[in-house]
């Protein structure tokens, strides 16, 4: 049976800050190929023609990225966290493109969602507690969503997420924080009575809220060149900051996954009229 064949585009909200703050995008979908060209894909069903990212902030842009991309299938990725505020931005911004009539767009689910995301960092965890010899009773796992008060749900998965980790580390002291809703960064950081605390952001790329916001919440160092993960030990204890999901080991495994499943349910975007495309 031969290799169903489409394109894949990485939606993502994507920053402008820096001129690298969307580059774990690009390279996420440099990496997909790379794998494909070198023969040691895992996926001889799928023949992915071509793969971009495309941003609400940054380039190429969603409302212009299906015009670099050959006619047919185009799955498109929410490399986002929940089924929040932007996700649902993202009808009228492919409906924007020009010729949409001429693709079949599939809309996976959400990247950070994916089991495999929640995977990765239960390791995190246990590596690190492992291999700096960190007590778990005198650790807290910290992890920090972007959040939104303009969608009441966007902070469940943030949430879910902690449960897991709590649940898989019942001794390890375990709590959520946002940037934009209560329980803020700063809050939370301010509750913790550990020596250690490993945090983690539920953030997809590199950008001014991984390299800024985030630890300058926990008094760490920032900027752009930020290394992850961020390790500082003090008198009083271990502070480590891990690196955001697109940078993850499995994000090449999680995004085939991800168009595989969206194409297997055979449920392609429907173009109502221009400008609106129903989900």
């Amino acid at each position: 049976m031969p290799p169903r064949i489409c394109s894949i585009v990485l939606a993502a909200h994507g920053s402008t800050a820096t001129d690298h703050s969307n580059a774990p995008l690009h390279e996420m979908a440099a990496a997909i190929l790379n794998r494909q060209r070198e023969g040691s894909a895992d996926w001889p069903d799928l023949w992915i023609e071509k793969i971009t990212p495309a941003f609400l902030q940054g380039e190429p842009q969603m409302t212009q990225v299906l015009e670099s991309l050959p006619e047919g299938d185009v799955v498109v990725i929410p490399v986002m966290t929940s089924n929040g505020y932007y996700l649902r931005k993202l009808p009228d911004k492919f409906a924007r493109n020009r010729n949409v009539d001429k693709f079949q767009l599939h809309l996976s689910p959400v990247f950070g969602m994916h089991a495999s995301i929640a995977d990765e960092m239960k390791s995190l965890v246990a590596n690190h507690l492992s291999n700096l010899n960190l007590k778990p009773e005198e650790t807290t796992a910290v992890v920090i969503g972007h959040g939104t008060r303009r969608n009441k749900t966007s902070g469940e998965s943030t949430y879910r997420l902690t449960k897991t980790l709590a649940d898989q580390f019942p001794r390890l002291n375990c709590l959520t924080g946002f940037l934009d809703q209560d329980p803020t960064a700063e809050q939370i950081a301010s509750e913790i009575k550990t020596p250690n605390t490993i945090i983690l952001p539920f953030l997809i790329s590199r950008g001014p809220h991984t390299t800024e916001d985030v630890p300058l919440a926990f008094h760490l160092p920032t900027g752009p060149d930020l290394p992850f993960p961020c390790i500082r030990r003090s008198d009083s204890g271990i502070q480590i900051y891990e690196k955001p999901l697109a940078m993850y080991s499995q994000a090449v495994d999680i995004c085939v996954a991800l168009a595989r499943e969206a194409l297997d349910a055979n449920q392609p975007v429907k173009l109502i009229s221009k400008g609106e495309l129903s989900l």
